[in-house]
């Protein structure tokens, strides 16, 4: 199945330009970038993030969420709160908007991945809802949604290994998971011929679907391969049937883990555009959000290695 695919997007690339790619470009050059918010409030590791009218919602390793004004851009949280789904085993790698509302709730439902490899969580997606009163958040957990890969080899797909990353195309609504074949660290990927991107796509279901549900290879509605050619994924989102994906720890590991934005397009399977951040970004990115036309960069600091508050970052869209 691997080799098929493969070969086949060789041919595409060598003898066809897709449509995105004319409009994207390949590597980005002199991309605009600057801080847009140095973040106070730090309790644990900044992980996913989201964003919804003027509000900022930031997650931390966890589970905990720390939420800023958009309008204002400042640094100082308005709020904050637990997730339903906070433990110790849940990384709240990334954060999406979904399309649907819980009846009463204040924000459409939020999808929680883990990323944390390893852990029985590990292949779960927390479905929760946000609720605000005045100047207090809350969340409830109203699904689960569950992963299954069992059977995905003999029906012909390639597996992931896990960390699967839950993204919401709210335009076409849909839901893909985002992984790999083999971690991506690179004392697992040694060579990048050896792996490679996976996206599955699925419905996203309804809350009348039940509190817990779990996709098969039955629900699977499609797959894309794209080529692995940089290390260390992190979280992103959704756009214009276009995954936008983050990667590496910035100055931590310039060398082997450097500061990277891929764009896969969902259509074509091909990487149409490409940001090397390590001057623009010398933090840790850990998720993105696209906005009014700018991607939103959140970024992770390590206080022992002399960094200071975590930002968020303005970057142009790819041109």
């Amino acid at each position: 199945m691997r080799t098929k695919q493969l070969l086949l997007a060789i041919l595409f690339l060598g003898f066809c330009v897709p449509a995105s790619a004319q409009y994207f470009g390949g590597l980005q050059m002199n991309p605009d970038c600057s801080e847009f918010i140095v973040k106070q409030g730090r309790g644990r590791a900044q992980q996913g993030l989201e964003m919804y009218k003027r509000y900022i919602f930031s997650l931390e390793d966890g589970g905990h969420v720390n939420v800023y004004d958009f309008k204002k851009a400042d640094g100082k949280p308005i709020g904050g709160f637990e997730l339903a789904s906070s433990c110790p085993d849940n990384h709240a790698n990334n954060a999406e908007f979904g399309v649907e509302k819980k009846r009463g709730a204040s924000f459409p439902l939020m999808y929680i991945s883990i990323g944390k490899p390893g852990s029985d969580l590990d292949w779960t997606c927390f479905v929760e809802s946000i609720t605000r009163r005045g100047k207090r958040f809350s969340s409830e957990l109203v699904q689960t949604i569950t992963l299954d890969i069992s059977g995905f080899a003999d029906a012909g797909h390639e597996p992931i290994f896990g960390a699967p990353s839950w993204l919401i195309d709210r335009e076409r609504k849909a839901l893909w998971v985002f992984s790999a074949h083999q971690r991506t660290t690179p004392a697992v990927t040694l060579k990048a011929e050896d792996n490679f991107y996976i996206a599955y796509k699925f419905r996203i279901p309804s809350l009348s679907e039940g509190a817990e549900v779990t996709l098969t290879v039955a629900d699977l509605q499609a797959e894309v391969i794209f080529p692995f050619e940089t290390w260390f994924t992190q979280a992103g989102c959704m756009y214009d049937g276009k995954i936008f994906y983050c990667f590496g720890v910035g100055q931590l590991d310039p060398e082997k883990r450097p500061s990277r934005i891929r764009v896969y397009d969902t259509d074509s399977g091909t990487i149409v555009a490409k940001y090397n951040l390590d001057e623009e970004i010398p933090y840790e990115m850990e998720d993105l959000v696209i906005r009014d036309g700018w991607i939103y960069v959140n970024t992770n600091t390590n206080s022992k290695r002399g960094q200071g508050d975590p930002v968020i970052y303005k970057l142009s869209m790819p041109r």
